[in-house]
Formats: C-alpha cells, sequence, structure tokens
C-alpha cells in the first residue's frame, strides 16, 4: 500500500529574511514563538566572532573563518543561554531525517535544519562548492506536488523538491556533512535576564581570540595569516591562487557574514548589551569594531582589487549575485545563473589580469597587519572590562 502523500505547513509562519544563516534561522524560529531577539544578540551570545586560517592538502584554497566556534556549539549554547533547551539529531538515514522533519512539522513547529548548499537550485552555486553547515527553517512541505517550503537569509520564501532537500541534508561530501541534521528547540515562555549569558559569551569571544589552542586560531592567527598570504603564489598554481583571493572576499563579506567579518554585527551587540551588564565602556569598545570592520573590508577588496580590471570587476558580480539572493524576487536564481556565466567567461582570461602577485599580497598583508593591531587593543580593553 502506497504511503498517503501529506501537505504539512506551519500556520502563521512569515518568518524570512537575515544577515548569517545560523542566526537568521535561530531568530526566524523564536521570533515565530514570540520571542523576540536581534541576530547580533544571538551572535554575542554563542561566543561572538572569531578567527581561524584552515588549510589541508586537499583543500583547493584555505578557509578563513571569522566567527567563534564550529559545528552546532554556538547555536547549542545560544539556545541555553536564553532558556532554550536543544537536542541536535542526526541519522545517516536520508529516510529517517525526512521522518524527524515531519514530525516537526506534525507539531506545527518550523524545523531548523543543516543542509549541503549545492544541492539547493535557488542558491546557484557550483556543483562542487560544498558546505554542509548551512542552516534553514524548512515550514512546510506538499508531498502531491513534491515542493518543500524554506525560509533562508533571503527576504522571501524559496521552494526546493523534496527529493533536492534529502539530498541536501544527507550529502556526505565534505566540509562539514549534515548528516540529516537538526535542532529540536524547547522554547521558554519568556527570554529571563540576560546577564550571565552575555557575559560568557564575550569571555568566550575573548579567550578564544587572546589565548588560542592552536596558533592558527585567534590573534595569533591572523597574525600567522598575514605571513602565509605571501607565500600563496608559490603554494597555489594557477585557478587555486585566484581561488585563494576570490574565497577571501568571499569569507569576509559575502555568504552571510554581516559584512567585514561579522564585526559590525559584533559592535551592535556590545551596543546592546552595555547597559544589560552595566558597562558603557563597551560602547566605546564597539567603536574600535567598527574601526576594525572596515580594515576588514579593506583586506577583501584588496584581495579583489580595482587596479585588476578583471579582479574588481568578478568582485562586482559577487556582490550582485549576493543582492539578487538576499531579495529573493521571482526572477533572482535566472539572474543569479547569468552572474555565474559572466563569471567563468571572467575566469577563463584572469590569469592575464596580474602580472605581478605581489602587487596584491603586499596590500593584503599589511591590512592584515592593521587590523591585527586594532583588534589586539580592542580584545585587551574588552577583557578588562569583562574579566
Amino acid at each position: 500500500m502506497k504511503e498517503k502523500k501529506e501537505k504539512l505547513i506551519v500556520p502563521g509562519y512569515r518568518q524570512f529574511g537575515g544577515k548569517h544563516c545560523q542566526t537568521t534561522a535561530l531568530k526566524n524560529v523564536l521570533d515565530y514563538h514570540g520571542l523576540h531577539l536581534s541576530e547580533e544578540m544571538l551572535l554575542g551570545l554563542g561566543g561572538g566572532i572569531g578567527f581561524i586560517y584552515w588549510y589541508m592538502k586537499r583543500m583547493p584554497a584555505p578557509f578563513i573563518g571569522t566567527k567563534y566556534g564550529k559545528g552546532t556549539e554556538p547555536l547549542i549554547k545560544t539556545c541555553e543561554r536564553i532558556g532554550a533547551k536543544v537536542t541536535v539529531v542526526e541519522t545517516e538515514s536520508a529516510k529517517k531525517g525526512y521522518e524527524e522533519l515531519k514530525n516537526l512539522l506534525h507539531n506545527n513547529e518550523p524545523a531548523f535544519v543543516f543542509v549541503d548548499m549545492p544541492y539547493l537550485p535557488y542558491l546557484a552555486i557550483p556543483k562542487t562548492a560544498h558546505f554542509g553547515g548551512h542552516t534553514v527553517v524548512v515550514f512546510g512541505v506538499d508531498e502531491e506536488e513534491d515542493i518543500v517550503y524554506i525560509a533562508d537569509r533571503c527576504k522571501n520564501p524559496v521552494t526546493v523538491s523534496i527529493e533536492d532537500l534529502k539530498n541536501a541534508r544527507s550529502s556526505k561530501s565534505p566540509p562539514m556533512p549534515p548528516k540529516n541534521r537538526l535542532l529540536k528547540i524547547g522554547y521558554p515562555a519568556k527570554v529571563e535576564n540576560l546577564e550571565k549569558g552575555v557575559k560568557a559569551g564575550i569571555c568566550e569571544c575573548c579567550e578564544n581570540m587572546t589565548n588560542p589552542p592552536i596558533k592558527n586560531i585567534g590573534l595569533a592567527g591572523m597574525e600567522k595569516w598575514s605571513g602565509q598570504v605571501m607565500k600563496w603564489q608559490e603554494q597555489f598554481k594557477g585557478l587555486d591562487f585566484y581561488g585563494c583571493l576570490f574565497n577571501t572576499f568571499l569569507f569576509i563579506e559575502i555568504g552571510g557574514r554581516g559584512g567585514s567579518a561579522f564585526r559590525t554585527m559584533y559592535a551592535k551587540f556590545l551596543e546592546e548589551v552595555s547597559s544589560i551588564v552595566n558597562a558603557p565602556e563597551l560602547n566605546d569598545i564597539a567603536e574600535q569594531f567598527r574601526k576594525s570592520a572596515k580594515l576588514w573590508s579593506g583586506i577583501a577588496k584588496s584581495a579583489l582589487p580595482d587596479s585588476c580590471p578583471i579582479l574588481k570587476k568578478i568582485r562586482e558580480l559577487m556582490i550582485e549575485k549576493n543582492k539578487y539572493f538576499e531579495a529573493g524576487g521571482s526572477n533572482s536564481v535566472e539572474k543569479m545563473l547569468e552572474i555565474n556565466k559572466e563569471e567563468e567567461e571572467l575566469l577563463r582570461v584572469v590569469e592575464e589580469d596580474l602580472k605581478n602577485p605581489e602587487e596584491i599580497l603586499v596590500p593584503m598583508r599589511n591590512n592584515i597587519l592593521e587590523c591585527h593591531e586594532i583588534e589586539k587593543e580592542a580584545f585587551q580593553a574588552l577583557s578588562d572590562i569583562i574579566f
């Protein structure tokens, strides 16, 4: 006997859009339950900003992370600090993962799920650009019509097929395969005093940046990165070298970082919590992070500078594509695919654009070192207040 096809739509779900995929998804499910916290607050409660320079031989280019923690760790901490109970559910079985998802929808609960990005057509990214740490909210499935309703960072809902969602959730591709992961959240009736959680989040952020467990994390990692960029032209050949430059811009400005490597968001967090922890000095430290935010944007732009016309054009196309995604209109995917084709044409001739890589790498290194010094002072001031 065939299973009955179901239509499960969470009633009254209208929460869409945001800056960073994890804080967006969490804010949206919290908003649905009447628990209204800013994305900046959620970022800070989970440990805030960070830095990691990560490279292994099988990687085509280094990963540059600018946020605290990994995997579900920041999300779990954030939930606990607002009084929510959270359970991380994982399974290797796509069928069981789908059943777990439907169980939440049966209870009229929007589902916070992890996905591997290339399997979601509305993202319009290359099939090889795997990243299973992306998070979305699934707020409905219609099995008769083969439609899954999703809230992502874009301002409007998006849809995919059930098979697309299953593939995105059960992907085994590195890095960070999603393992059909979802969060089961027990929501509090209201959010109680945040002072303890705010202080804990700031302490973790300071400790991670000033006293990291390994030298490619935190302020030490930024200093190491400044040296590594000067080796990129020898370490990475052909398009892999340019991949380092594209990824630098992407990891800092695009792809849900809130711009400027989360530093603008963190500055807003410090301003928001200054009264909660009775520390008006946090407003001054927020200004220091606004300075570092500008320097982070400077690092990103120096990777794809105006002085190299093709790299400049690629930078502009990346920004344009991100705007189409965030708008999420009916023609967004079509426009994003057109931009992909234009980028592909530019990549065929990009090596003609730069005869001396040091013209890019030296300014990048200098910008990184200047940013490092600003953040060193900011984290020292932050540590003096909180500890």
